[in-house]
């Protein structure tokens, strides 16, 4: 790669490694066809639009707090009634955008409508109808784990695709303690902090990063006294129709 693509590098809180380059715009279809980025890391960000290409290659804890965000959404989910289908690190793009271009999460989800519509697709159409539909559909809500400088632009990319949910996992390196941050990306004025999941109604910001921890340490049974206890206080559903 030359020096005029020399990328940014540096290591994040919870061990992963972290590069991103900048380009013009028009080239990046091209790049973005000829390489196969992936090579060089396991999530992977091209913004055609923007002229970044990022990737990363994630730390086992990284991998353990996305495997968390899995098992707490699932878990969540199936208290609540709904269905959930875990997409982890699938390449969302808008249908427009350039072959292979798109964002890689490290957790992404459909809910409710979207994950049943998902299966019932996957199950008429094998994996083909599947692709089809994910090509049309954003997922409801993603993760990104271990927050850095780099991810200051990504609730709007996120949104930009239609996606209405982000989890903001951070770590702080002195004393190792989560924190998670819930955004809408739907609102009006750009992407707003909120106290609760919108996809998962009652299970609160606050809640995950304990959640998070259970499921790490495969302590399913707390986890899911946890999220029932959480999700029975909250308010009941008023009957009013949603997106999930």
């Amino acid at each position: 790669m030359s020096e005029a693509f020399a990328p940014q590098h540096f290591v994040g809180p919870m061990g992963s490694e972290f590069w991103r380059i900048a380009v013009p715009p028009d080239i990046v279809p091209v790049l973005a066809e000829r390489v196969d980025w992936n090579r060089f890391g396991r999530r992977v960000m091209i913004d055609a639009a923007g002229g970044v290409i990022g990737w990363m290659n994630p730390s086992g804890t990284h991998e353990d707090y996305a495997d968390a965000a899995d098992k707490t959404v699932e878990r969540a989910a199936r208290l609540l009634g709904k269905t959930a289908k875990a997409k982890r690190g699938t390449r969302w793009k808008r249908p427009d955008d350039p072959k292979n271009t798109g964002l890689e999460p490290d957790a992404s989800f459909y809910v409710g409508v979207n994950a049943e519509r998902w299966l019932a697709a996957r199950r008429q159409g094998g994996a083909e109808a599947a692709a089809l539909f994910e090509a049309a559909n954003p997922p409801d809500l993603v993760a990104e784990i271990e927050v850095t400088h780099f991810d200051g632009d990504k609730p709007g990319r996120y949104a930009a695709l239609g996606v209405r949910e982000m989890w903001l996992v951070s770590w702080k390196s002195l004393d190792r303690a989560v924190e998670v941050e819930i955004l809408d990306l739907r609102t009006p004025d750009g992407p707003r902090s909120v106290a609760e999941s919108l996809a998962l109604p009652g299970l609160g910001a606050a809640t995950l990063p304990e959640a998070f921890e259970l499921a790490i340490n495969v302590r399913y049974e707390e986890l899911e006294e946890l999220l029932t206890a959480t999700l029975a206080l909250a308010p009941q559903d008023s009957g009013q129709s949603t997106d999930f």
